[in-house]
């Protein structure tokens, strides 16, 4: 068993056959934070940084402090995670889907303009949905399940489903409309369990508050 930070991170590397600079990029820190902690220059990473490290090395904050037998014993392995659309599962050529652009608003919600920046391919789920649409990852709350700069795809129809990303609104979408886009864990009729990665935590929000609900099927990568 590693004795150390730094033995369990190399570890780890090891085990999923990743280099430390990949295991940074992916955190979204330094591209040097693995390496300070494998040659001793980082010792006491802060507890979100090292949190986000879990998070790349499928292991756990308690296992990179303390290690254990196991490393994925007490992972979660319930988040969800949005199918990456490839270029095999497009479509035409025809770019008809929207894009629009969002921007950070108050409280950690984004506000979506519907004037669209671009129009892409369409994926096989929203080939013959009119309405449905893409946005542009703002802010880190749903790290990893989607970084700034990715794509979500918006099925706008479906009904709401657990365990299933979605975008909550105020009102209508039209125009400039505020939201929010989290993790669905459940609802009933008052209202929606959410839950976001970065920082973790689970919530509730008032349905008559947050009425409409559209449903992510999918993400672009960042281009």
């Amino acid at each position: 068993m590693s004795d150390t930070l730094a033995a369990r991170v190399q570890q780890r590397l090891s085990e999923l056959h990743k280099s430390p600079r990949a295991a940074s990029l992916e955190t979204g820190l330094s591209d040097a934070f693995v390496l300070n902690i494998l040659n001793g220059k980082s010792r006491s990473p802060r507890s979100d940084n090292l949190a986000k490290l879990a998070v790349v090395l499928n292991t756990t904050e308690a296992w990179l402090i303390h290690g254990g037998d196991d490393p994925t014993s007490n992972v979660r392995h319930d988040v969800f995670k949005p199918e990456l659309i490839t270029g095999n599962s497009l479509i035409t050529n025809d770019r008809s889907l929207p894009i629009y652009p969002a921007a950070m608003g108050g409280d950690g919600h984004v506000v979506i303009t519907f004037d669209p920046i671009e129009y892409v391919k369409r994926p096989a789920m929203l080939e013959h949905v009119k309405d449905g649409y893409g946005v542009y990852i703002v802010g880190e709350s749903m790290i990893p399940a989607y970084k700034p700069g990715e794509t979500a795809l918006v099925h706008p129809r479906l009904p709401p489903a657990r365990d299933t990303d979605v975008v909550l609104f105020h009102t209508p979408p039209d125009a400039d409309a505020e939201c929010m886009i989290k993790q669905l864990n459940g609802f009933n009729d008052e209202v929606w369990h959410l839950e976001q990665f970065r920082p973790a935590k689970t919530f509730d929000e008032f349905r008559k508050e947050w009425p409409i609900c559209h449903r992510v099927v999918g993400k672009y990568n960042r281009r």
